[in-house]
C-alpha cells in the first residue's frame, strides 16, 4: 500500500535525537518490513513549546494550508491509499492530515494521540480543538500508551476502530561473552573506566521539565550508592547539561558523561554495560528502557510509561517509585550477577514477544487492509 506518513511534532529525519524521533523511525521501518511504500508527506512542524500567539499561529496555519495544496497537486489522480499520522497533542496538532484527507477522500489513521480536557480553556485551547477534530476524523486509532484511551476513545466517530500498538524496537544480535568483554575493554580505554566495576547506563535528553526531574531523582539514588562499587554512564545532552552535572557533584567520581551518542555507539554501550537505570518520570512510552531490554540488559526504572507498565517486577525488571527505591533496586543488581543475568534474559525475551518489527508489521498491515476496504 502507498502510505502518507506524517509526524507533526518532529519529522523522522530531525537532527536532534529523541524517543519521539525513534518511534517515528521504527514505525517507518515496520511499514517497510511489511512491504508498504511509506513516504513522509510533510516535514512541517506544528510543535510549539509555549502557547503560540496569534501571529505565530497564523504562520503555522499558512504553512499547513500551503502543504495541503502542494500535496493535492502532487497526488493528482494517484493519491496514496491512506494517511498515517504519528503523535498529536495540543502542543503539536495535525494541521495537514485532516484537510488533506477530506480533500482527497483518504482514510485517516493515527498512532498515539492524547487529549487533555484541562486544556479546553486557556492558551492551548486552539491546539486542543484541532486535536479533537483530528481524533473525530480518524478511521482507526492506535494506542502506544494505554493511559491515553480514557480521554480519546469517547471522541472517535461511531464507525472508527482502535487497538493497542506496542512500541517497536530493533532487537540487537546476541554477542558471545568474549566479544562483549572485548567491547567493554575498548570502551573502558576510551572513557577511562574501570573494567572491573559494575557499569550502569542511563539515557535521557537534558532539558527542563520531567527530564530534569528524572535526572534529579537519579542523582539522589546514585549518591546513595557511592559505596557500592558501581559506575554510572550517562548518555545525553541538552540545554540543562550544566544543571544535570551539578546534580551529580556529590558522586562525581562514580559518574561519566558520554554526551550524545549515535545509535551504533549507544548499542555498544548497552552491550558493555551491566544494567540500565532511569526514573522516567511522567514518560509516555520509555524507548530507552525498551532499547536496553532489547539488548538483554536488566533494568531498574520508574513506573511511568507504557514500557515500564509492562514490566513484571522481579521477573523482567525492577520498578521503583522513589529515589530510595531506585537506589535499593540498583544495589540488588550491583550485588548479584545472577540476578542481572536472569532479568536481562527475561527482558529480552519479553521484547521479542511484544515489540519486534515483524509483529508490528503484521499488526499495522491487518488494520490498514481493514480500513482501506471500508466504504468511503
Amino acid at each position: 500500500m502507498n502510505i502518507a506518513f506524517y509526524a507533526p511534532m518532529k519529522p523522522p529525519d530531525a537532527a536532534r535525537p529523541s524517543g519521539d524521533r525513534t518511534i517515528a523511525r521504527m514505525l517507518l521501518r515496520a511499514l517497510a518490513e511489511a512491504g508498504h511504500d511509506a513516504t513522509v508527506a510533510s516535514r512541517v512542524r506544528s510543535y510549539t513549546a509555549e502557547p503560540p500567539d496569534r501571529k505565530r499561529f497564523r504562520t503555522l496555519q499558512r504553512q499547513a494550508d500551503d502543504e495541503v495544496r502542494r500535496l493535492i497537486d502532487e497526488w493528482g489522480r494517484n493519491p496514496p491509499d491512506l494517511w498515517f499520522t504519528y503523535h498529536l497533542f495540543h502542543k503539536a496538532p495535525d494541521l495537514i492530515g485532516p484537510p488533506a484527507c477530506r480533500a482527497a477522500g483518504l482514510p485517516y489513521l493515527v498512532a498515539e494521540a492524547s487529549f487533555a480536557p484541562k486544556r479546553a480553556t486557556g492558551p492551548w485551547a486552539g491546539g486542543l480543538e484541532r486535536v479533537r477534530d483530528a481524533i473525530g476524523l480518524a478511521d482507526h486509532m492506535f494506542f502506544l500508551n494505554p493511559d491515553d484511551e480514557a480521554c480519546v476513545l469517547p471522541l472517535l466517530k461511531p464507525q472508527a476502530t482502535s487497538s493497542r500498538l506496542p512500541p517497536v524496537v530493533c532487537i540487537q544480535e546476541t554477542l558471545e561473552p568474549d566479544r562483549c568483554r572485548e567491547e567493554r575493554r575498548r570502551l573502558a580505554a576510551e572513557w577511562t573506566l574501570s573494567p572491573e566495576a559494575v557499569w550502569a547506563v542511563a539515557v535521557g535528553m537534558m532539558r527542563p521539565g520531567d527530564k530534569l526531574v528524572s535526572y534529579r531523582r537519579l542523582a539522589q539514588a546514585w549518591t546513595n550508592l557511592a559505596d557500592a562499587g558501581a559506575h554510572l554512564l550517562v548518555v545525553g545532552d541538552g540545554e540543562s547539561n550544566t544543571e544535570v552535572r551539578r546534580l551529580f557533584s556529590d558522586c562525581a567520581t562514580h559518574v561519566s558523561f558520554l554526551g550524545m551518542l549515535q545509535p551504533a555507539d549507544l548499542n555498544s554501550v548497552y552491550r558493555a554495560a551491566d544494567f540500565f537505570i532511569w526514573p522516567g518520570i511522567q514518560e509516555a512510552v520509555g524507548m530507552a528502557t525498551l532499547e536496553a531490554m532489547a539488548a538483554g540488559l536488566p533494568v531498574a526504572v520508574g513506573p511511568w510509561g507504557s514500557v515500564a507498565q509492562e514490566i513484571e517486577p522481579g521477573v523482567t525488571g525492577l520498578v521503583a517509585r522513589t529515589g530510595d527505591e531506585l537506589a535499593q533496586a540498583s544495589r540488588r543488581l550491583i550485588a548479584s550477577p545472577e540476578l542481572r543475568r536472569k532479568l536481562g534474559a527475561a527482558a529480552r525475551a519479553h521484547v521479542f514477544r511484544r515489540h519486534s518489527l515483524p509483529l508490528a508489521a503484521k499488526t499495522l498491515t491487518a488494520v490498514f487492509e481493514d480500513v482501506a476496504g471500508r466504504p468511503r
